[in-house]
This record gives C-alpha cells, sequence and structure tokens, in this order.
C-alpha cells in the first residue's frame, strides 16, 4: 500500500475514534488503535526504504518483523515494544471479558507514541 494510503486509513480510524467514549466502545477503540499505528508503521518503513510499497506487514507480525530487520533504525526497538504492549492489551478486552475504558486510555497513549515516532519518520 502506497504511503499516502496508509495515512488516509489512519486519518479515517482516528476520526472514527473521535466518536467513541472509552468506557462504550472500548473494545473498538483497542482495535482501532492498533489499526491505525500499524498503518503508521507501515507507512515510516516504506518512507525509509526498509518495506517496498508492494509488502504490507500485518499488525500481528510487526513486532517480530521490527525485531528482527530493524527496520525503523534507533526506533526500531521503542516502537516494537510499543507494538507488543499494543497486542497484549487485545485478548481480554476484544477476545475475552475485561471491561475496562482505562484499557482504551492505554491503547491511545500507546497509538500516540507510536504517532509522534513515525511522524518524525515521515
Amino acid at each position: 500500500m502506497r504511503i499516502e494510503h496508509h495515512l488516509q486509513k489512519v486519518s479515517r480510524f482516528q476520526a472514527t475514534l473521535g466518536k467513541l467514549d472509552y468506557d462504550d466502545d472500548y473494545e473498538t477503540m483497542i482495535e482501532d488503535f492498533l489499526l491505525a499505528s500499524a498503518h503508521l508503521i507501515n507507512a515510516a518503513m516504506h518512507k525509509l526504504k526498509t518495506l517496498g510499497e508492494d509488502k504490507d506487514i500485518k499488525h500481528n507480525q510487526l513486532f517480530g518483523f521490527i525485531k528482527k530487520e530493524n527496520p525503523l533504525g534507533s526506533q526500531s526497538p521503542e516502537v516494537a515494544g510499543l507494538i507488543l504492549q499494543l497486542e497484549q492489551l487485545r485478548p481480554s478486552h476484544v477476545y475475552g471479558k475485561g471491561k475496562n475504558g482505562e484499557t482504551a486510555r492505554m491503547a491511545e497513549e500507546i497509538f500516540l507514541k507510536i504517532k509522534s515516532i513515525c511522524e518524525a519518520l515521515l
């Protein structure tokens, strides 16, 4: 996917997130923060030319790919850790019985860190 298409997806996820409530919509918010983060990371890797625009890494494979390939240079360890944190928030709240709007707020904090790093690379 081209960089501009990734960034359009991020904008759309953020627009949706702006309509949601932390306590009522935490599952969707966690998912959207994760997916928006994945698009930002892919866009940054395309910009750095460490990943061709003809290939994207799915969210559930990003941690391993970033750890192994170091595609974001000195930012790779931090971004890998952040995407892992987001992935770890999902199971109990998206698939399990977790009910906690604070988890959506945590997902947002992680997303904003990833966004800041990736935007600096873009």
